[in-house]
């Protein structure tokens, strides 16, 4: 069995006065332990002799853990995920197994990343799942100032002071432009 030995059936003993005798255990039930367990049968006549019989019980779990959903749900954010709910799956012997992962967090990488669950019982069996979290920054940022002042030069304007935003991943942005400085042309550029 892989678990448990809740039942043994006692073994038969003849003897040469009474006839068939019951053998009896003081072993305690169910047997749970892992690996072999040695049962010692008594056999006693009821006029003093008594003889002893060993048996092997042998508790072997050699299946893995089932993980409760076939498929886990992506996660999704834009910016990072810094937490994650750690799966379940069923274990035929132990019950309830919760997932464990070696994945660092937060995850801030753009993009898909897969991670790993795995499921490990108590006699070492294991089983994985994958998962995949999705960071994808679809938010643009937002400018501190909405309408920026206009810049006024009598000959020509040699520097900018690059206006700033927030965004909602990465904090403070500093604008950039492709402009090519200096700005000598009278009128409105």
């Amino acid at each position: 069995n892989e678990c448990s030995i809740a039942n043994l059936t006692p073994p038969t003993a003849t003897d040469n006065c009474n006839g068939a005798i019951l053998g009896t255990t003081t072993t305690a039930l169910p047997i749970t332990t892992q690996g072999t367990t040695v049962v010692t049968w008594i056999y006693a006549d009821g006029n003093g002799n008594i003889s002893t019989q060993l048996q092997n019980v042998i508790i072997n779990d050699i299946t893995a853990p089932l993980a409760d959903s076939l498929l886990l749900v992506d996660i999704i954010d834009e910016c990072e995920v810094i937490v994650l709910t750690p799966p379940t799956a069923t274990d035929n012997c132990n019950g309830a197994i919760l997932g464990t992962t070696t994945t660092v967090l937060p995850i801030t990488t753009q993009g898909t990343t897969v991670i790993t669950w795995s499921y490990e019982d108590a006699n070492g069996n294991i089983s994985t799942q994958p998962q995949n979290i999705i960071i994808s920054d679809v938010t643009a940022p937002v400018p501190l100032i909405t309408n920026l002042p206009d810049i006024t030069g009598q000959c020509e304007v040699t520097v900018l002071t690059p206006p700033t935003a927030t965004d909602n991943c990465n904090g403070a942005i500093i604008g950039t432009t492709t402009t090519v400085l200096p700005i000598t042309i009278q009128g409105t550029t």
